[in-house]
């Protein structure tokens, strides 16, 4: 009888061992993981580099999901982006499938660009083509 609950308790320690270490091991699992997603499945960052190839200063930078109505608030703050310069702008939001980008510049001109997936861009080329906004883009990977 001795010998049997000697047999039960070490079996209860075993499983109370491996419960104990596949605990301290998850987090690990989990990390090595992700290692592969872009970042923006990870924690759902969106940050890009902005090239201002417009040929004007801009004075406002603004970034909404492309379901929105509002542009919320000027992520260049106090900062203004000369053209041929780039910014980064970082900010981490809630998944959206696409984002506009509005831009002010010197003078109060507005120019809006729709419908990015930041959660591929890695950046973004804005200037004008006969006159209309134009971009392109880089995609991470």
């Amino acid at each position: 009888m001795k010998n049997a609950t000697t047999n039960h308790r070490k079996k209860l320690m075993a499983i109370f061992a491996i419960f104990s270490l596949s605990l301290m091991l998850a987090p690990m699992a989990f990390a090595h993981g992700t290692e592969n997603l872009a970042p923006a499945t990870i924690q759902n960052k969106l940050d890009f580099e902005l090239h201002n190839q417009t040929g004007y200063l801009i004075e406002e930078v603004y970034v909404s999901p492309s379901n929105k109505d509002d542009w919320e608030e000027d992520v260049l703050g106090q900062d203004v982006l000369e053209n041929g310069e780039s910014v980064n702008i970082t900010f981490t939001r809630q998944r959206q499938a696409y984002w506009d980008l509005k831009v002010v510049f010197k003078g109060g001109r507005e120019a809006v660009w729709t419908k990015f997936d930041l959660s591929q861009i890695t950046d973004i080329f804005i200037s004008f083509k006969n006159g209309k906004a134009y971009s392109t883009t880089k995609n991470g990977g």
